[in-house]
């Protein structure tokens, strides 16, 4: 088979690479914009004893700004559970990535979009004793910030006798970020 190339052809060629050109910066906007959130559902109660309330409905009211914020009580939800230890369960999707959290009852829970944590790592990381501390980190997010000492309190000692390092990659208002800082320092994530 013989492909001619043709004015009608050379134009149509150049027209839908015009198109892509638009079309791709517009994809990479729409990408640096904060994840939505979306509960897709949510419980309270004794989740050990299967003596909970749906309470997708009072969670999903109370997104704000494409944020989570709200206190985990008896006040705040209905107790199906008189005097055992009561959690709120969230189920819910970040841009079509779907997680979950549990609160105890007393503490807030707090599902922050404009700050999102990808990767946190700590021990000696130019060698091989090294903890994925990802799933700990985000739970320490509060109010689209962050703000922890990395020390062997917080994430237990990786290399005993080596000193330390942690590394944090994380997304602010749509930016890719990292830092990486020593054992015994603060790291502080705001705006």
């Amino acid at each position: 088979m013989r492909l001619s190339i043709t004015p009608t052809l050379t134009s149509a060629a150049i027209g839908c690479l015009v198109l892509v050109a638009f079309t791709f910066p517009a994809r990479a906007a729409d990408a640096s914009k904060n994840p939505k959130l979306v509960i897709t559902s949510a419980v309270y109660g004794d989740l050990a004893n299967d003596k909970t309330v749906d309470v997708l409905k009072k969670v999903s009211a109370a997104v704000k700004d494409n944020n989570l914020n709200i206190t985990v009580s008896k006040e705040t939800f209905t107790d199906p559970a008189p005097g055992a230890a009561r959690k709120l369960k969230v189920g819910y999707t970040l841009d079509g990535l779907y997680f979950t959290k549990t609160i105890d009852e007393g503490d807030e829970c707090d599902i922050s979009t404009r700050l999102f944590i990808s990767k946190a790592l700590y021990g000696d990381l130019g060698g091989n004793k090294i903890d994925d501390v990802t799933d700990q980190v985000k739970k320490l997010v509060r109010k689209n910030g962050l703000s922890m000492k990395v020390d062997n309190d917080t994430f237990g000692d990786p290399a005993p006798n080596v000193v330390k390092k942690f590394r944090i990659v994380y997304t602010f208002d749509g930016v890719r970020k990292s830092k990486t800082v020593a054992e015994n320092a603060t790291v502080t994530i705001s705006e």
